[in-house]
């Protein structure tokens, strides 16, 4: 096959993030109220949750280290792609406890392939001088995510919510058959890259990475404790998939200005400003959704979501971009959704699924708030160095001929 692309690089990166907004529109939002159809109650399905959250743990960092050195990020995203529809399809067939936990499991192990390498791919188009542009390629996935959320919302309230994961399965092979318009990528770094593998080459290129993972951790388990149940807590309150896919649809909405207002705030106020913000907003926002009872209302204040959510996404990307070189993007973005999407759930979806059930919602969403306020508070000391602490115009004076250039991490 030859490697040259099939259409313009802009456009068909740009296409990538409208197809995967409407993928994770068909599964994000409706996960919780798919495994009630099937049963789980509130402590079961945060079991479900967590175990996927450990096949992501696992599975993420080898993805990474494959895309990087060995098959490229391309064709890791199409096995991620090709695996997760089929383990989707399985999901939708299956109805025992046990065969519902293990093809979770499958499914999210290929999953985990998706995200990182599609961000990688994103960098590496925009490279180090439009690198803060990056919000602005996000925000169509957003928009795709907010269309796909209320329109698969409607459909689920007319036809159940079973058939999450054959919608979920076709927006992945539809996303699948586009990515063969990306350009053909190979590793550029096939050396030895020591004790664990490329991973230990990210740590050793930004040697304290480690305590922005621990901000990372606060504020993502914090959501995982309030996102998870937040369909929950509408069905408890009288609401439905509907409602649910309103909200959800309101928070993409949401995303689009702000995933761009977030290149500019990016460049103006530094990442480390930035990133803070949204762990302050999400705090508020999930404090909102504990203290409100009407359903109606708690589906419209995933604004605040949707909101946070920009801001935290594309720092913490961009954050990858500043520290490590391009050839291990893959690797960086996947032990930021390690973390994210590994450890954090396993806590926050773990324990926020026993608090739900015995302790009510409000109890949870006060404790998931307060872990966002520690993630902004961990963060502004993570992050005081001044390559993602300075605004763009003082990096750029620093980077100057003369000037001394600005360290990552200290």
């Amino acid at each position: 096959m030859s490697d040259r692309p099939a259409v313009q690089p802009q456009i068909a990166i740009r296409g990538v993030f409208v197809l995967f907004g409407i993928t994770i529109a068909a599964f994000f939002p409706f996960l919780a109220l798919f495994l009630s159809d099937r049963g789980l109650s509130a402590s079961a399905i945060g079991v479900v949750i967590a175990a996927m959250a450990v096949a992501r743990l696992v599975s993420n960092p080898v993805w990474g280290h494959v895309a990087d050195t060995a098959l490229g990020r391309r064709t890791t995203l199409q096995i991620g792609l090709a695996g997760g529809a089929a383990a989707a399809l399985c999901l939708f067939g299956v109805e025992a406890w046990l065969a519902i936990l293990t093809a979770a499991v499958v499914f999210a192990a290929f999953q985990s392939a998706t995200g990182p390498n599609i961000d990688a791919v994103a960098l590496e188009h925009l490279g180090d001088e439009r690198m803060s542009d990056y919000g602005r390629i996000r925000s169509w996935e957003s928009l795709s995510y907010a269309v796909g959320c209320f329109a698969i919302g409607l459909l689920l309230q007319g036809v159940g919510t079973h058939w999450t994961m054959v919608v979920y399965a076709l927006g992945s092979l539809a996303l699948l058959a586009w990515s063969f318009t990306l350009r053909r990528d190979r590793p550029t770094r096939l050396e030895h890259h020591g004790r664990l593998g490329s991973v230990g080459a990210a740590f050793r290129a930004a040697p304290s990475f480690w305590r922005f993972l621990v901000a990372a951790l606060l504020v993502w388990t914090g959501f995982n404790a309030a996102w998870n149940f937040f369909a929950l807590k509408i069905a408890s309150e009288g609401g439905g998939a509907f409602l649910v896919g309103l909200g959800t649809a309101l928070g993409g909405l949401c995303e689009v200005p702000m995933m761009r207002v977030s290149s500019r705030l990016q460049r103006r106020w530094g990442l480390r400003r930035v990133y803070c913000l949204g762990c302050l907003i999400y705090a508020l926002g999930f404090l909102l959704w504990g203290l409100v009872d009407q359903p109606t209302i708690v589906s419209l204040l995933t604004v605040f979501e949707g909101m946070g959510f920009s801001l935290l996404f594309t720092t913490s990307v961009v954050v990858v971009g500043r520290l490590l070189p391009s050839s291990l993007y893959s690797t960086g973005q996947s032990m930021v959704q390690t973390v994210g999407l590994g450890v954090a759930p396993i806590l926050g979806a773990g324990i926020g699924g026993v608090v739900f059930q015995n302790l009510g919602p409000l109890t949870l969403y006060v404790g998931a708030s307060s872990l966002a306020v520690a993630g902004a508070v961990a963060a502004w000391f993570a992050l005081s160095s001044p390559s993602v602490s300075l605004p763009q115009g003082d990096i750029d004076a620093l980077a100057a001929p003369g000037s001394p250039r600005p360290e990552p991490f200290a």
